[in-house]
């Protein structure tokens, strides 16, 4: 069930073609829905991030001779790191030829840029001026290439990335969910009710996240754009009205587990982290 309209049921989300629930919390597979807290407040950072220009970039035709100076793995950068840009991630992955594409449901949206932009929810102002402008989603290729681009452009470690994903979603655009028959949140995303809320690889939550909804339903790199950008957001200290919870820079696993739960290690949030590490530890992408 939902936590006040800001955390998620690990039992909500649901593919658009088989409109079922998921029965069981731990034995989850694939999909579970994702979102933040809608709060919003105006707080000083304690790290800083030097973005780089975002040119327009495509997983599997850019050169792969390009030198992209970065890593052959991308792993978790700490708060306050420089970030790679859209063209340095395009090319490092070219140069691992990930081809073969095993959601093939996923096609249309993962050929689709997003070229919106958005405020990142719960950021303040001083990081959204510093970053808003990258979530453009401005990168096509495979599920996969696109899921570790993400991780790349926003310093997050690739596996848990993927691991988020197969939580979230099953790697499958065409997962939904957050049903509700509020008539305020439905049309936060300029839909009748009852409608479902959150879409994409990683669930991004449109009557939270404004804005977000209808290109995080159309385009897979919007989505991952979005949901990477908020959660480096978080992990850099933005997010100061999680203060009275314990909230600390640099903690990516407290991060993923206010994505699903709007809050800092409440019951929700750590469930939601064990699922998602029992992923990672299974590499349960592996077996699409």
């Amino acid at each position: 069930m939902s936590l006040g309209g800001l955390g998620r049921s690990l039992l909500e989300a649901k593919p658009l073609e088989a409109r079922i629930l998921k029965v069981g919390l731990l034995v989850v597979v694939g999909v579970v829905g994702a979102c933040s807290t809608g709060s919003r407040a105006i707080e000083t950072t304690t790290g800083s991030i030097t973005s780089q220009e975002e040119p327009s970039a495509e997983g599997s035709e850019t050169d792969p001779e390009t030198d992209s100076n970065l890593p052959d793995v991308f792993t978790t950068l700490p708060p306050g790191s420089e970030l790679p840009d859209t063209s340095q991630c395009a090319a490092a992955i070219a140069q691992r030829n990930i081809t073969d594409d095993p959601i093939v449901g996923n096609a249309e949206q993962n050929q689709t840029r997003g070229k919106i932009s958005v405020d990142i929810d719960g950021a303040s102002e001083q990081t959204n001026a510093r970053l808003a402008s990258r979530v453009v989603g401005d990168f096509t290729g495979t599920t996969e290439e696109i899921l570790v681009w993400g991780a790349c452009k926003w310093g997050f470690d690739e596996d848990i990335t993927r691991a988020r994903a197969v939580a979230e979603s099953s790697w499958r655009m065409s997962t939904f969910g957050d049903p509700s028959s509020d008539e305020s949140e439905c049309s936060a995303m300029e839909l009748a009710t009852p409608c479902d809320q959150s879409y994409g690889l990683l669930q991004v939550k449109g009557s939270v996240h404004l804005g977000t909804y209808p290109t995080s339903l159309e385009s897979t790199s919007f989505g991952v754009d979005y949901a990477m950008a908020w959660l480096r957001s978080c992990y850099e200290g933005s997010f100061t009205w999680l203060d009275d919870q314990g909230y600390e820079v640099g903690d990516e696993w407290g991060c993923v587990g206010a994505w699903f739960s709007g809050n800092w290690y409440d019951n929700s949030a750590k469930e939601y982290i064990e699922v998602v590490q029992g992923h990672l530890r299974d590499k349960t992408w592996l077996s699409y």
